[in-house]
Formats: structure tokens, C-alpha cells, sequence
């Protein structure tokens, strides 16, 4: 249990450091780094989740990798969120806002119709609790779901 907390601190810290990271280089206002940001997230999370996985693989059945997998999760979520929500709520308070206009300013450059800019603007329209609580839930998911099929491979009885 100590190793899947362990475990789960490291994950929570690199996450939030690089949303930090996305923030503190403005590249939130980019099309493409916001997605690119959730999919590099998810493979650090799969690879330390698997990391994980092996080191206890040795006094562990499949149950307890997955149990591993869900304390990992909930330890890094709980820091990724509270990452989010501090950044977005108050180091970068206009983080919302600045994605909102750049993605306005990107349909309006596509020449869409007015319906189409509200539609576009909506769709990243986002809350800091909102966004962090996103984070939080898509790491303990991710988390529980790589260890229960990493923990087919790697756990004690297996036969």
C-alpha cells in the first residue's frame, strides 16, 4: 500500500507541474496543446500505474493490483486536483477566459457564422472546480483501469 501512495504522489506531482507548465507558457490558448496535454498525461499515468504494477507484483493477486491501482489513483487525483483548481482559480485567474477567446478568434478567422463562434466558445468554456474535478476523475479511472489489466500479467498467483 505505502508503494501504490508513493506512486501516486509522484503521478499527482508530474501532472500538476505540467499543467503548470501549460499555463506559465501561455500555451492553454493553442488548439492543439490543451489535447495534447491530456494525452500526454494519460501515458505518464498508464506508465507509472504499470510501474507500479510490476514492483508489486510479487505479494500481490489481481484484486489487490487493481486495489493498488485505485490508491494510486486516488492519491494523484487528489493532488491534480487541488493543481487545477489552484492553477486555473488563482495563478492564472484569466486561464478560462484566455482559451475562451482564442478559440473565438479561431472560428472567426475559419469564417464560421455567428451560432457556430457561440458553439465553438462553449465547447471550451470551462470551471476551475470543474476542470480539476475532469483531472482528478479521468487519473483514478485511467489508473484502476491500466492496473487491472496490467495486474492480469504481473501479480503474485499468477499461474
Amino acid at each position: 500500500m505505502i508503494t501504490a501512495i508513493k506512486y501516486g504522489l509522484v503521478l499527482g506531482v508530474i501532472v500538476a507541474a505540467l499543467g503548470f507548465v501549460l499555463g506559465m507558457l501561455g500555451l492553454h490558448t493553442n488548439e492543439m496543446a490543451p489535447m495534447s496535454f491530456v494525452i500526454v498525461v494519460i501515458i505518464i499515468n498508464a506508465l507509472i500505474v504499470v510501474l507500479a504494477v510490476r514492483r508489486l507484483a510479487s505479494t500481490s493477486n489481481w484484486v489487490q493490483q487493481v486495489r493498488n491501482g485505485l490508491v494510486l489513483g486516488l492519491v494523484a487525483a487528489a493532488i491534480v486536483f487541488l493543481g487545477s483548481w489552484l492553477m486555473t482559480a488563482i495563478v492564472f485567474p484569466n486561464y478560462y477566459a484566455e482559451f475562451a477567446e482564442a478559440a473565438r478568434a479561431r472560428a472567426v478567422a475559419e469564417g464560421m457564422t455567428a451560432e457556430e463562434i457561440v458553439a465553438a466558445v462553449e465547447l471550451v468554456t470551462g470551471t476551475p472546480v470543474g476542470s480539476a474535478f475532469q483531472g482528478a476523475l479521468g487519473t483514478v479511472i485511467t489508473s484502476v483501469v491500466v492496473a487491472a489489466i496490467a495486474g492480469i500479467f504481473n501479480r503474485a498467483d499468477k499461474s
